[in-house]
């Protein structure tokens, strides 16, 4: 478990309304990880909670994927691949593809060391 910040906390109160009791514990997983595999029912469900975010919101969850604090690796595989879809979509193909660029290195467990 790790601590949530603020911003955590705001974010997962948006995604997870009205499933959860009190996210101000501010203790739990990483928020896609736990939003994808305990609180959605299907994908589409997973998608149309991604949608309700502002994309500050989703340019902050992509940013914390990158800075490794956002397991990409964690999230329920349906999931993955909506997350990315709509980092590209609605921030930039740029985000998108370095996000599948680390998330391939790390599934594939090849890591470049140019």
């Amino acid at each position: 478990m790790k601590k949530l910040n603020r911003k955590d906390i705001h974010i997962l109160k948006k995604l997870v309304k009205p499933h959860m009791d009190d996210p101000e514990k501010g203790e739990a997983g990483s928020l896609l990880t736990s939003i994808s595999r305990y609180y959605i029912a299907d994908r589409e469900d997973f998608l149309s909670r991604l949608e309700k975010l502002p994309d500050k919101d989703l340019k902050y969850l992509a940013e914390r994927a990158m800075d490794g604090s956002e397991c990409l690796l964690c999230i329920a595989p349906l999931c993955a691949e909506v997350f990315l879809d709509a980092v590209e979509r609605r921030l930039s193909p740029e985000i998108a593809g370095r996000l599948r660029e680390l998330f391939e290195n790390v599934t594939t467990g090849y890591k470049d060391v140019t």
